[in-house]
């Protein structure tokens, strides 16, 4: 991937290119930044702009230390580009990798340290308002690559393009419905759009993933994931494989991975409540 960083900056990193975004790490004097840029065939594409939109839009209107900042928007002979903090650490996908290679799963002790808070993170989040109201912060896309366990226990959220937001100006695709097998089953069937209620179900997918070290469903390629997904949900049974989960979180992950969202429990806080050591 040829990345080229807006002037001012130097290119330290190509990090990869994803559905919409090609980014890079650059530098800007001192300060290491990430740089998300459309990639080439999204230029002319509406989404793929509105998805860039909506990330700054958000950056620019809230800051959390769950969330990286703004930096700066511009736009250059090679597209539209967005600057923003760089969150230092590893991804609960790398975290689980690396300790897969070691031993296992991630240790108890640690499982429980990310899950709180991950949770916590994510319910502050939800919480969000301003003097107008309920910010109604919804990310859309939450799953493994997408939190990162930074280096003083800190849990952070990244991605934004997905997210929705009250008076967002650049509405999503339907089609944008984030990554199997972390979606709940609704939202993958198309039948509902993303929410808060279906961030909860993502992060506790997630971790069970970082629980068990394997993915939450049998299907390994997308249009099986997206039958499984959507008829049964992810393998909440596996969390019977992880015998040293309390009971009280136990409890808590099967709620929120309830297949029928009329019984699900739907809001981070309580997630995060009963994540909390007793």
């Amino acid at each position: 991937m040829t990345f080229h960083a807006p002037d001012g900056t130097v290119l330290a990193e190509a990090l990869g290119a994803g559905g919409f975004f090609d980014v890079a790490l650059v530098r800007d004097g001192d300060a290491l930044l990430v740089c998300k840029r459309l990639a080439p065939r999204m230029l002319r594409e509406p989404d793929g702009r509105a998805s860039l939109v909506r990330e700054a839009e958000l950056l620019a209107a809230v800051r959390h230390a769950a969330l990286p900042m703004l930096v700066r928007v511009g736009a250059d002979a090679q597209g539209p580009f967005v600057l923003e903090t760089y969150a230092e650490g590893v991804s609960l996908r790398a975290l689980s990798d690396r300790w897969a290679e070691r031993s296992g799963p991630v240790p108890p002790s640690l499982f429980a340290h990310v899950a709180q808070a991950a949770a916590e993170a994510l319910a502050d989040l939800a919480d969000l308002a301003d003097a107008a109201g309920p910010l109604g912060f919804v990310h859309g896309d939450l799953g493994p690559d997408h939190l990162i366990f930074g280096p003083i226990g800190e849990v952070r959220v990244i991605d934004l393009g997905a997210s929705r937001f009250r008076d967002m100006r650049a509405l999503p695709s339907p089609a944008e419905r984030g990554t199997l097998p972390y979606v709940a089953p609704e939202i993958a069937r198309g039948e509902a759009p993303p929410s808060a209620a279906g961030d909860v179900y993502s992060l506790a997918a997630t971790l069970l993933f970082l629980a068990t070290g394997a993915p939450p469903c049998h299907a390994r390629d997308e249009a099986a994931r997206l039958v499984e997904i959507g008829e049964r949900g992810v393998r909440v049974d596996a969390i019977d494989s992880v015998p040293w989960i309390g009971r009280r979180s136990r409890d808590a992950l099967r709620a929120a991975l309830a297949f029928d969202p009329t019984t699900r429990l739907s809001r981070a806080r309580d997630l995060a409540s009963a994540l909390a050591p007793a």
